[in-house]
């Protein structure tokens, strides 16, 4: 068991396609509203609308979610 490397980074990458940037795809996203498989920065937006989204529990982009400042 301590020879097996578990955490190591994923080979597998995935294509943005909005900027067709290849990313790993466990920190983008695949949006369920819009079907589109996005980058971190497509998908999430900024650090906050990540953290938001998170606490939400969304699962979709930045484009087809409200904003936090939408929910006031």
């Amino acid at each position: 068991m301590l020879g097996v490397p578990y955490l190591l980074r994923s080979e597998l990458r995935a294509t943005c396609e909005v900027c067709k940037a290849q990313f790993d795809p466990g920190v983008g996203g695949y949006c369920l509203r819009c079907n589109r498989l996005l980058c971190e920065r497509h998908f999430h937006g900024g650090r906050w609308q990540r953290l938001w989204r998170s606490v939400r529990g969304t699962t979709v982009c930045r484009e087809c979610g409200p904003t936090p400042d939408s929910l006031r």
